[in-house]
């Protein structure tokens, strides 16, 4: 049987949340968009520490309160709501944390996994991105080379999200570049290892509050015992990754649509023109029509392919059905907000325009609109 009705406990969830991303975050988060680039904001780990955020993706051994994928989809969809910015870099977090619990050893799920729960609030780090390879995740020219017990990790990767604010960070390297994708690793590397560097944080038009920066690696050594899972399994440990994350991210741009349309539709029923609001023209309110449908159709994506995950079933197309439809709506809903806004929508400090710098920034990030075509059209 398929239902799409929410528990009494999702619903809650999702209704404190999402008083918490109208009432304190959307406000917040435009306040700082004037502020030029840098670190996490130290407004948004107390958020992340004060609603528990992080114990969501930890397992209950490790001191968190995991919850299942379709709820945190919710989650996320609340927060990028209130900012895609702050969803990005839980998104982040969340990636890191993935990587562990698919391949991580006891060990290191228990020396890394409960520094996310700090009071304090405290984020991890993905590091797989080279500039020069953008999409191309089939070779890195940042490498790893065993000498006696330790690793040494030498190279760059960037744009990396979280970069210089993370408690650790999942670094993907080539250990063997003769044997691409087999020759491919991953380690977890702590956040304050030396040989590890950072360039100034990017200026960005969209997702301006989500840090982003370019990480050097300089002789950097970590034990042996810091690799994830055996030799030469980093690649099929990225794709999973990778898989796992399109969809939050498709959640995250569910979120912004949501406020995009919300934001457009309010102001259509309040701007009179000619004793009228414009939301009784057809070309206004057949517009609100469309994108509110593909807003339910990029969230019911989500949710399938969240719902396999829970089931442990394949999702690689469906999760990446989701991060195309749901960025491409994201987008559209964004641009034709600005439009309905007209002047409001450009002038000033503006949620709208936010929403749409943000917009084209998802598009990009977690792959592309084409690179999740060509997943999905290598699954058909």
């Amino acid at each position: 049987m398929i239902s799409f009705e929410l528990t009494p406990e999702q619903i809650g969830l999702q209704k404190r949340l999402h008083r918490l991303a109208r009432e304190k975050l959307q406000p917040y988060s435009l306040q700082l968009e004037g502020k030029g680039p840098g670190p996490v904001d130290e407004g948004f780990l107390k958020i992340i520490a004060g609603q528990n955020l992080n114990s969501f993706i930890i397992p209950e051994e490790f001191g968190g309160r995991p919850l299942d994928r379709v709820t945190l989809s919710l989650v996320t969809e609340e927060v990028s709501y209130g900012c895609a910015g702050l969803a990005s870099i839980y998104a982040a977090t969340v990636h890191a944390v993935s990587a562990l619990l698919i391949g991580g050893s006891p060990e290191q799920k228990k020396a890394y996994l409960p520094l996310l729960l700090d009071p304090g609030g405290a984020v991890a780090g993905c590091a797989i991105t080279e500039e020069k390879g953008g999409s191309d995740t089939t070779s890195f020219t940042t490498t790893a080379r065993l000498e006696g017990d330790h690793y040494i990790i030498n190279g760059s990767k960037g744009p990396i999200i979280n970069a210089g604010c993370a408690a650790f960070y999942i670094v993907f390297a080539s250990s063997d570049t003769g044997r691409g994708r087999a020759g491919i690793n991953a380690f977890v590397v702590p956040g304050n290892a030396k040989g590890m560097t950072f360039s100034p944080y990017h200026h960005k038009p969209g997702l301006r509050n989500t840090p982003t920066a370019n990480i050097f690696f300089h002789e950097l050594a970590v034990p042996q015992s810091n690799l994830i899972g055996l030799p030469g399994s980093g690649y099929l440990l990225l794709m999973q990754t990778l898989d796992l994350g399109r969809a939050f991210f498709g959640s995250i741009c569910v979120g912004l649509a949501r406020a995009a349309i919300e934001l457009a539709t309010d102001f259509a029923k309040k701007r009179i023109i000619l004793n009228r609001p414009i939301i009784k023209n057809q070309g206004i309110s057949f517009l609100l029509a469309e994108l509110t449908t593909e807003l339910d159709a990029a969230r019911l994506l989500v949710w399938r392919a969240c719902r396999l995950m829970d089931l442990n079933l394949d999702y690689t197309r469906e999760s990446s059905m989701a991060k195309l439809f749901a960025s491409e709506v994201a987008f559209r809903a964004a641009s034709e907000g600005v439009r309905i806004l007209g002047q409001k929508g450009i002038t000033g400090p503006s949620l709208m325009d936010k929403c749409q710098r943000d917009a084209q920034a998802l598009r990009i990030i977690e792959g592309t609109s084409q690179i999740q075509k060509m997943i999905i059209a290598s699954q058909i």
